[in-house]
C-alpha cells in the first residue's frame, strides 16, 4: 500500500455528513529545512505547468519531516489528503513555484480534515484543507470539479518527489485512464464500499502512476481538480491506484471553505 503514513486495521464506514470539521491552528515559522523531500509522479514527465500544485511539508515535534502534495483552490486554501496529518504536525509549509523555478513558501495557519476520515479505514474521506498565512500571488487557483469524470476518461496526475530513478524534487505529470473502482480490493485490505468515494485506475506495467509521497496531489480532469491522491497497491506502478473524489465530498469542502474565509 502506497501512503505517506502507515494505515492498518479497518472499521465500518460512517454515513456522510456535510458538517465542516474543526480547524486546528498551527504556529507560524520562518521556513523549512532544506533537506525536505516532495513528491513526484512515477514514470512522469518534468513540467512547469500546474503552478497551483505545491509541495506540502509537515514538521513533527520529533524533528521528522513528512511529505505530501496539494493544490491551491482559493488564494489562501490548499486541498490535500487527510492521512498526511495522522502524526499531528507542529508546522506545515506549502512550497509553490510560480515561475516554474523560484520557490515561494507559505506557512499554514490552520488545517481541517474531513470528520469521517479514519486512519484505520483506507480510501474513505481522505481529504483535508490548509489555510495559508497570506494569499499566494501570481498563481491562479484551480477550480474544483462538480461531477465525477466517467470511467475511461483520460486524466492528469501531478506531483513532486521520488520517481522511477529514485530522484526527488522535480514537479512531474502523468496521464492515466480512469477505470471503475472495484467494490472491494481485499489484497490491499479494502472492504466492500470503501472505494465508493474514490476515483480509480489500474496502471499499466512500466506505465505512469502515483508513487510514495505523492499523497494529496491532484487528479485533473477538464482543467479542474477531480481527485486527491490517496493510495495505491502494492508498489509503483501497482495493480490499483485511487484518489479521493472531490465531487463526492464537495458539500463538506464548500462548507469548510466558507469557514476558512472568516479565519484571519
Amino acid at each position: 500500500m502506497r501512503a505517506l503514513f502507515p494505515v492498518v486495521a479497518l472499521v465500518a464506514l460512517l454515513p456522510a455528513s456535510p458538517a465542516a470539521g474543526t480547524w486546528i491552528p498551527l504556529p507560524r515559522g520562518d521556513g523549512v529545512p532544506p533537506s525536505r523531500r516532495t513528491t513526484r509522479i512515477f514514470n512522469g514527465l518534468p513540467t512547469g505547468a500546474f503552478p497551483a500544485v505545491a509541495g506540502v511539508i509537515l514538521l513533527r515535534d520529533d524533528g521528522a519531516v513528512g511529505l505530501c502534495s496539494g493544490t491551491l483552490v482559493t488564494p489562501r486554501v490548499v486541498v490535500t489528503a487527510a492521512h498526511c496529518f495522522i502524526a499531528s504536525p507542529l508546522r506545515v509549509v506549502a512550497a509553490f513555484f510560480p515561475d516554474g523555478v523560484t520557490e515561494v513558501d507559505h506557512d499554514a495557519v490552520a488545517y481541517a480534515i474531513h470528520p469521517e476520515f479514519d486512519p484505520d479505514v483506507l480510501a474513505w474521506a481522505d481529504v483535508a484543507l490548509l489555510i495559508l498565512d497570506t494569499p499566494v500571488v501570481d498563481v491562479p487557483p484551480m477550480p474544483l470539479a462538480a461531477v465525477n469524470p466517467r470511467p475511461r476518461t483520460p486524466v492528469t496526475i501531478v506531483g513532486f518527489g521520488q520517481d522511477e530513478t529514485g530522484e526527488v524534487g522535480t514537479k512531474e505529470m502523468g496521464s492515466v485512464r480512469l477505470r471503475p473502482c472495484p467494490r472491494a480490493f481485499r489484497r490491499a485490505g479494502i472492504r466492500r464500499g470503501q472505494l465508493a468515494g474514490s476515483l480509480c485506475w489500474r496502471p499499466r506495467k512500466r506505465g505512469q502512476d502515483t508513487c510514495q509521497g505523492d499523497s494529496g496531489g491532484p487528479l485533473v480532469a477538464g482543467g479542474a481538480v477531480a481527485g486527491v491522491t490517496s493510495g495505491g497497491y502494492p508498489s509503483c506502478p501497482g495493480k490499483l491506484s485511487w484518489n479521493t473524489s472531490i465531487p463526492t465530498f464537495r458539500q463538506w469542502i464548500d462548507a469548510a471553505l466558507a469557514e476558512a474565509a472568516e479565519i484571519p
